[in-house]
């Protein structure tokens, strides 16, 4: 019990011996199969080989016999005394004595030979000659099945051998005639002929001989003919058994007897046999072998059953001889393992890995969780020290003056290709303030987090930028991010322009999203890096001039930064209130031009109070009675919001025009709306003053105004939805129903006054009108005003 509980604790111990074994027990079977299936085939094939050679010789045998056969038939059936004996009615004794001693000698002297029988069609006897012992004991029935045979005109045999039975329900086989016919009479009698009868033992004894000498001991050989197997029972014989014969007479049964299968493997009862077969080439003959599976095959199941029993004694010896070489190579393995328990650095974790996993798997996984562990501590380490050298790094850019020579010096060795000295060389900087840029409005990909966004803009700036020199680009924990490179001594702005500008557009076709950038000078003075870097976030305020993904130097602002006056004459706020008051686009578009080209110029700080001077301006202007609508519209309202969180000028001088286009639009439209008023109520007067007029149409009243009748068309059913015609109709349907209510006049004569073409066609509109026809409705209204009297 001790040593398969030890066995059960040491799990590597057990898969070596499990994979041991099963490599021993798999290469003894696959072996035995093989060679079982090997001996297999070859036993096979050598029984088809055998059975081949006794068929062919059986067949062999039995067509010679047939050739000497048919030519003793063919010799006597061209003797003269057989041709007389054969036409003759009244044969001369003396020929006749003669003839059929000559038959007697023919007969006896062939072994193989019973009788030979010559029938005569003119006197109808059979003649029968030889000695043979069954045609001695059973003449009478001799004559009778040749007659039978002959008088079966269609069936009449001529040339081959055919089986004689006095008992035809039987397979049992008395003799085999071979039939010589001088042809058939055409009035139908029996022709002559000449019969050699054969004895069946020497054909079916000669088939026994062959298969004894072919050591056939369990099986059979038949003849077979129409798939009917042809059987001996004479007294001595050698010839198979009845319960053999018929046992092996079902098999072949069980195959096809139509189709010649030369050799195949064929089921009786569950039992399996080999079945040879051969044609004999005539009298559609055929010889059958019949052997039991399990004879033939006997001594390769025996070599199955003893590599079974050899693969148990294998796996026996197999497990005695793995577990002593398995223990022996355990050894180290089971030492290192108790090592590994004892100083597991988390015995938790090390105790529920060796329960799941072999001892193997248990070091595997204390060594990955100790590596692990030390990444951490690694990865926690260089980021711990990663922070504080980018502390000392953004203290040396905001506050340069007060920093330490020891804090430099961190950052020296934190970042030597920044800091140290090459050769005396003179150390040169250059910064790079950048900006995200804000998330576009429309389409793209989905948005990225900022603080995600400004890690692969770090990551992708420094990748570019170090291919040339030195570069950190360093996350101030603000709105900006500032690049720091040192610069050769003959490099300028533009290489560093060119880096930004590639990583700007990298940036927009991976995240389609921008950044702005602000290049310094080159700066050769650590001490003064702190000034240069507000220089820089200074100018990259200026973005609100040059708009998103802008690159800035300080050439490019330097006269905005000194401008020294920045104001808006009064005369230009004048020139936009009269633009406004006008509604004059054109002016208001110059004004704004004037506005927006002078305010480009300005110092950042001023840009922005200019544009809100130009709102209040705008404001100003609307708050007069004529613009009252507008000032307390819901746009006006929010538009000093909207223009200054604007990213940039060009979209600050685009809300303020869009809403002044608005609001010259808003009166245009509402003059419009007003003459459109006064066009459709003309209309409408004239309608009613001559809706009696047959005339009357959209054409006519077009050419009263003097105006297209596609305009007048337009303007009326935009303010009435509906068209002139239809108004029209409606107009002469309304009186109509007054008339009805109000005169005596008939239906016709109320259409005619009204001037509709016929009354049908004025009673399917009022119909269409009012749901019901004019006489209803005056029907209607004559039994109300009866009721309410």
């Amino acid at each position: 019990m001790g040593i398969l509980r030890l066995l059960r604790s040491r799990r590597y111990l057990q898969r070596i011996l499990l994979y041991f074994n099963l490599s021993v027990v798999g290469m003894l079977v696959l072996f035995s199969f093989s060679y079982y299936f090997y001996s297999k085939d070859i036993v096979l094939q050598t029984q088809k080989e055998a059975n081949e050679k006794v068929l062919s010789q059986i067949k062999y045998n039995i067509n010679y016999l047939n050739q000497i056969v048919q030519n003793i038939a063919i010799m006597i059936s061209f003797d003269k005394s057989m041709i007389y004996l054969m036409n003759a009615r009244e044969p001369d004794p003396f020929t006749k004595f003669q003839t059929l001693r000559m038959l007697d000698t023919v007969a006896d002297s062939t072994s193989f030979v019973d009788s030979i029988s010559v029938y005569s069609g003119a006197s109808g006897q059979l003649y029968v000659g030889g000695s043979g012992p069954w045609t001695r004991d059973h003449l009478p029935e001799l004559k009778k099945m040749t007659l039978d045979r002959l008088q079966e005109a269609e069936r009449s045999p001529s040339g081959r051998l055919v089986p004689m039975r006095t008992d035809k329900s039987s397979p049992n086989v008395d003799l085999f005639s071979f039939f010589v016919l001088e042809g058939h009479p055409s009035n139908g009698s029996v022709p002559n002929a000449v019969i050699v009868n054969i004895r069946p033992q020497w054909i079916f004894d000669n088939i026994t001989n062959l298969n004894e000498l072919a050591d056939h001991r369990d099986g059979g050989v038949l003849l077979v003919q129409h798939g009917q197997a042809l059987a001996y029972s004479g007294e001595g014989s050698a010839a198979l058994g009845e319960t053999e014969r018929r046992q092996l007479s079902e098999i072949i049964a069980a195959g096809q007897p139509d189709e010649l299968e030369p050799f195949s493997v064929r089921r009786l009862n569950g039992e399996k046999y080999f079945i040879s077969e051969t044609g004999i080439g005539f009298n559609d003959w055929r010889i059958v072998s019949a052997l039991r599976y399990d004879q033939v095959m006997g001594r390769v199941e025996s070599f199955r059953d003893i590599s079974f029993i050899l693969i148990g004694l294998a796996l026996a010896a197999s497990i005695v001889l793995s577990a002593a070489i398995a223990n022996r190579l355990y050894k180290p393995i089971g030492r290192l393992t108790e090592l590994f328990k004892r100083n597991s650095p988390d015995s938790g974790t090390g105790e529920e890995i060796s329960k799941t996993q072999d001892e193997m798997g248990f070091i595997s996984g204390v060594y990955e969780l100790t590596l692990h562990k030390l990444q951490l501590a690694y990865r926690d380490e260089s980021r711990n020290q990663q922070i504080v050298n980018d502390y000392f790094l953004r203290r040396w850019l905001t506050d340069s003056e007060s920093i330490t020579e020891e804090e430099l010096k961190t950052c020296g060795e934190a970042y030597p290709g920044l800091f140290e000295e090459n050769g005396g060389e003179e150390r040169i900087w250059q910064l790079a303030v950048l900006a995200l840029d804000p998330l576009p409005q429309s389409g793209g990909l989905p948005a990225v987090a900022d603080d995600l966004y400004r890690f692969a803009v770090g990551n992708i700036t420094e990748e570019l930028l170090s291919r040339s020199c030195p570069v950190r680009v360093l996350d101030m924990k603000n709105d900006f991010m500032v690049v720091i490179t040192r610069a050769p001594v003959s490099a300028d702005s533009a290489a560093l322009r060119e880096c930004l500008a590639e990583a700007i557009e990298t940036c927009r076709q991976y995240y389609r999203r921008t950044f702005s950038a602000a290049v310094s000078d080159p700066v050769t003075d650590g001490m003064s890096i702190s000034r240069v870097y507000h220089a820089t976030v200074q100018q990259l305020m200026y973005r609100l001039l040059f708009g998103a993904g802008s690159i800035i130097t300080s050439a490019d602002v330097a006269d905005n930064m000194y401008r020294q006056d920045a104001a808006i004459p009064l005369e230009w706020e004048k020139k936009l209130g009269e633009g406004i008051r006008a509604r004059d686009l054109k002016a208001i578009q110059a004004a704004l031009d004037k506005w927006f080209e002078a305010i480009a110029t300005f110092p950042y700080d001023y840009m922005t109070f200019a544009v809100q001077q130009l709102v209040l301006v705008i404001k100003r202007v609307l708050r007069e009675p004529v613009f009252a609508s507008h000032f307390n519209s819901v746009e006006m309202q929010t538009l000093g919001n909207k223009v200054i969180r604007s990213d940039t000028l060009a979209e600050m001088r685009q809300k303020i025009e869009r809403f002044l286009e608005q609001v010259c639009q808003a009166e245009r439209e509402a003059q419009k709306e007003d003459k459109s008023k006064i066009i459709v109520a003309a209309m409408k007067e004239f309608v009613e003053k001559n809706a009696l007029d047959v005339n009357i149409s959209l054409q006519s009243i077009a050419a009263n105004f003097k105006m297209s009748p596609a305009y007048i068309g337009r303007i009326f059913k935009q303010c009435e939805h509906v068209s002139v015609s239809d108004y029209i109709t409606g107009y002469r349907l309304d009186k109509a129903r007054d008339m009805l209510l109000g005169s005596d006049f008939s239906v016709k004569e109320i259409a005619d006054y009204l001037g509709f073409n016929n009354a049908s066609y004025f009673i399917t509109l009022f119909k269409k009108r009012f749901g019901i026809t004019p006489k209803e409705f005056r029907m209607n209204a004559t039994l109300e005003g009866e009721k309410s009297s």
